[in-house]
């Protein structure tokens, strides 16, 4: 087999009663956002395909694979994805590698269906549904998540629904004390039946506002505390003196752009303790299984970045993970990670679980006339 052909379909999709501050996703009953999203498509000479469904950084991603795609993808056995991933690695190594993680992704998926096995089958995995925890959007100012007791009333809501855990994003306007507040409502109404968890998502801009948060968190038993620095958890001096004050678990590294060679640093540095990985964004199913276990060798655990086939199967065959994260969610809006696939392949059941696809491949299909429908760019790449 020869990969004779890559092809990439690019359209949008639409967030409903979405809208945005500062660039963070928050619910608002007037806007509808419009987001990129694409399908890229790699292809042998016999017809075998595989495919990748992208929901975010869609521009630096599609230019990045035509970067590489006729001199580090054509004509290569699809089979040989570690050679394929080293190459194209280094080919982007003046980027953010942004690039690498759709390619891989689809040849997991080829490879799948060449050998009719699911991707989660060709990593080993053992689990067919995963612990599954609820991500909203960013605090809000328009009736929505805004403020401590919305916040409550969402966390209880998906504890019926059965998620075993409930995670939030900060005020997008920075307000750490409006963080702390809706962190307290969760504490008293849910957290002794939910793990919680709080994403800062690089918004804090002072050292002591970071380190407010985290001792407020302390005192609230929350699971997890991610990202509060501004500069994205680059200074590893101040996440390790943070991690140091702190009795809740530092979960980093979302934001750097390091693949698992930087992860590797910071552990050694104990500048974290908590990894966050991303098949979208750190060089694919390959590059975050990397990362999983070079984390695990360090005897840590790594948490995987928002969902999607790709992180259903991958997880499926972690050890050292706790759970899937859906998201991004609020009370107002529908999900929106499904369009672009046929049904719903990110939906939890009446547990709170997330079940792993299980045909070949991802395991999902592709729905064509909504990506026709939507259809904003078309790039064909053959040889």
């Amino acid at each position: 087999m020869r990969i004779n052909e890559i092809e990439i379909h690019e359209f949008d999709y639409a967030a409903e009663r979405t809208g945005t501050v500062g660039g963070n996703w928050v619910y608002d009953p007037d806007s509808t956002l419009e987001p990129p999203g694409f399908v890229l498509t790699i292809r042998t000479a016999d017809g075998t395909e595989g495919h990748y469904r992208g929901f975010a950084f869609t521009p630096p991603m599609v230019a990045q694979i035509r970067m590489v795609a006729e001199e580090h993808v054509l004509g290569r056995d699809p089979l040989e994805r570690r050679e394929i991933w080293q190459d194209c690695w280094r080919a982007l190594r003046h980027t953010d590698h942004f690039g690498v993680g759709p390619i891989d992704v689809a040849l997991w998926d080829l490879a799948g269906a060449h050998h009719d096995a699911s991707v989660s089958t060709l990593l080993g995995g053992g689990r067919d549904a995963l612990p599954t925890y609820a991500s909203t959007t960013f605090v809000d100012d328009n009736g929505g998540l805004d403020g401590p007791e919305a916040f409550a009333d969402f966390a209880a809501e998906c504890l019926d629904r059965g998620y075993e855990g409930f995670k939030f994003h900060g005020h997008p306007e920075v307000r750490p004390d409006v963080d702390v507040a809706i962190c307290e409502a969760l504490a008293d109404r849910v957290g002794d039946r939910m793990a919680l968890m709080l994403d800062a998502s690089s918004l804090y801009r002072t050292y002591a506002d970071a380190l407010e948060v985290g001792r407020a968190l302390d005192d609230l038993d929350f699971r997890w505390y991610e990202d509060p620095f501004h500069d994205g958890g680059v200074s590893e001096r101040a996440v390790r003196k943070l991690v140091d004050e702190l009795d809740t678990p530092m979960l980093g590294l979302e934001h750097v752009r390091t693949g698992p060679y930087g992860v590797a640093n910071s552990l050694a540095t104990e500048a974290t303790d908590l990894v966050r990985a991303s098949a979208h964004l750190d060089g694919g199913i390959t590059g975050a299984l990397k990362i999983a276990e070079t984390v695990e060798s360090f005897g840590l655990d790594v948490e995987l970045l928002l969902g999607g086939p790709a992180h259903m199967h991958l997880m499926s065959a972690l050890r050292n993970s706790s759970f899937f994260e859906h998201g991004l969610r609020n009370p107002g809006s529908d999900w929106i990670l499904n369009q672009g696939f046929e049904g719903e392949p990110e939906s939890v059941d009446d547990d709170g679980r997330m079940a792993v696809p299980d045909g070949p491949g991802l395991g999902v299909d592709i729905d064509w006339a909504f990506v026709e429908r939507r259809r904003t760019g078309h790039t064909r790449i053959e040889r």
